[in-house]
Parts: C-alpha cells; structure tokens; sequence
C-alpha cells in the first residue's frame, strides 16, 4: 500500500478545502434566494412618518394618510398579497390613501395580463375604507395603456391625477393634493399639477423620485410642502455594505427614505411588489404612514 507524500496530502487538503467552501457557498446564496423570493418579498413593513408642515391648517394637525406605491399585479405580486396590504391599510384606519404608481407590470408577459391584473387590483383597492383614495400612473402603468389602467381604477372609485389637483376640505381649511403624468413616458406639467395660488399644503405625487431635482428648479416648487414618490423599489435587493443591487433609471440618485431636495421634502416609498426577478432582500415591501403636525 503506497502513502500519501506530503505534497498529494497538502494538494487533496487545500482541493477538499476549496471544494467544501464553494459547496457552502452556493448552499448559502441559495438559501439567501429562497428566502428573498418567499419571505422577503412578503414580509411587509409598515413605516411611521411624522412630517412637520409650514402653515398647516388647525383642522389637519395630526392628518393621517399612507402610502402605497409600485404593486405590479400579478408579475410577481399575488392577488391574495394585495388583498393583505389592504388589510393592513384599514388596519391603521387613515383618512387618505394616495397610491402612487405601477398597479401592474409591463412585462415579460402578454399586455392583456396586465389589463387583466388592473381590472382585478382596482377591484381589491376598492375595499379600503378611507374616506378618500387618489392615484398616478407609474411607468408600467403607462407602458400598457394609460386607460387600460384608469378605466378599472375610476370605474372602481380610486381618482386617478394626471397634471390634476384636488382638495381636501374640512370646513374652511384645506390642503392640496397634485399628481404629474408619468415621468418616463408622460409629460408631467407642474403649472397645471400645483394651483397658481394654493395658499395651503401641497402634497405633490409624481412616480419617479429623481424628478424632484426638476420640481426643485421649478417656480411653483415653494409651494410643495411634500412629495411622494416610488419607482424604485429600493433596489429591491440590498446587499452588507454594496447596497442596492438595480436601481431603475429616474430612481438612482434618491432610491429609498427621506431626503430633503432644495426646499422640498422627498419621501421615496420602497413598494409592495417586484419586478425582473421576484426577490427582495434586506428591502421589504412598505406601507408609509404619515402623520401632518404643524412646524
């Protein structure tokens, strides 16, 4: 029987070695995809937002109202996952909810999915109980057929704002609500979004987040008191100390949170769904919840 000499040990120790960690390596990474695609993109996160507000009427201190943004029915969100979030959403009993873009996705799939996922999202959005619901149009949204969207969505009482606004009255007291067209395939128009003279908060809604750098140069850009975007998902899978992995296009530069751009207030919402690959990591679906005080 011939021993081993030390060199052939050394080389089968460092080969075993080397075949021990790429085999636990894969077995993590996919550990770490299971996870991303089961529990990740389901675990959903409410997060509470006080927001301090110049001039906020007396009638709206302490307003309450969420956010949703990006679901992208049913490429990969689920209907039953929707139908959740909205549980949860009458759970926190707001008096607003403002949604803000992609009810379904453009793609890989045929454009009459999507056309039936709009009809079968706004059907689910109509059991929430807030007294008052409005909606844009994400670049999905408009990648499919901007009335492909808005017919089940109205049709289903979500108002959908495109270069509109609308207020919200209680009694003498107000405040604005404003949505652009899509930024990617739209033409968003601030001077017919915001009103010449609000003379009362704006909450400005435009899909996505990078187009708060235009907002910020525009003359009616003193009047926002907030804006509201989505779009990017937050990179949807967020990697220890490389962040993000795909931040879209309009969605690099403020990707996720709170920012301050010029004077405004920018929130960026991470979204309930998915797109490209049905993974989130370190980057949970989110439902904000703002509160208005007066500053």
């Amino acid at each position: 029987m011939l021993a081993a000499t030390p060199s052939s040990t050394n080389s089968d120790t460092r080969s075993v070695t080397r075949r021990r960690f790429l085999i636990g390596g894969a077995a993590t990474a996919l550990t770490a995809a299971g996870y991303a695609a089961t529990h990740g993109r389901h675990e959903l996160e409410v997060v509470p937002l006080t927001v301090a507000v110049r001039d906020l009427p007396d009638s709206f201190q302490n307003f309450r109202f969420v956010q949703i943004s990006d679901i992208h029915l049913r490429e990969f969100t689920e209907p039953w996952f929707l139908e959740k979030v909205v549980d949860r959403v009458n759970d926190l009993d707001p008096e607003l909810v403002l949604f803000t873009g992609d009810l379904v996705s453009r793609g890989p799939a045929r454009e009459q999915v999507a056309w039936n996922a709009a009809g079968i999202g706004a059907e689910i959005l109509e059991r929430l109980k807030a007294p008052q619901r409005f909606a844009i149009l994400g670049n999905h949204d408009v990648g499919v057929g901007v009335d492909r969207v808005i017919t089940p969505l109205t049709a289903h009482g979500t108002p959908v704002l495109q270069n509109e606004y609308v207020s919200i009255d209680r009694g003498a007291d107000r405040i604005w609500i404003c949505g652009t067209e899509d930024v990617t395939y739209g033409l968003p128009q601030l001077r017919r979004a915001i009103p010449e003279n609000p003379q009362a908060p704006v909450i400005l809604l435009a899909h996505e987040p990078d187009f708060a750098d235009n907002v910020a140069r525009h003359p009616h850009s003193r009047f926002v008191s907030l804006m509201l975007s989505g779009h990017s998902h937050g990179g949807q899978v967020r990697l220890p100390f490389a962040g993000p992995l795909i931040l879209p296009p309009l969605g690099r530069k403020y990707s996720m949170g709170s920012y301050k751009v010029g004077n405004i207030p920018l929130y960026v919402n991470r979204g309930i769904g998915t797109v490209g690959l049905p993974f989130r990591f370190d980057c949970s679906p989110e439902l904000t919840h703002f509160t208005l005080v007066r500053s």
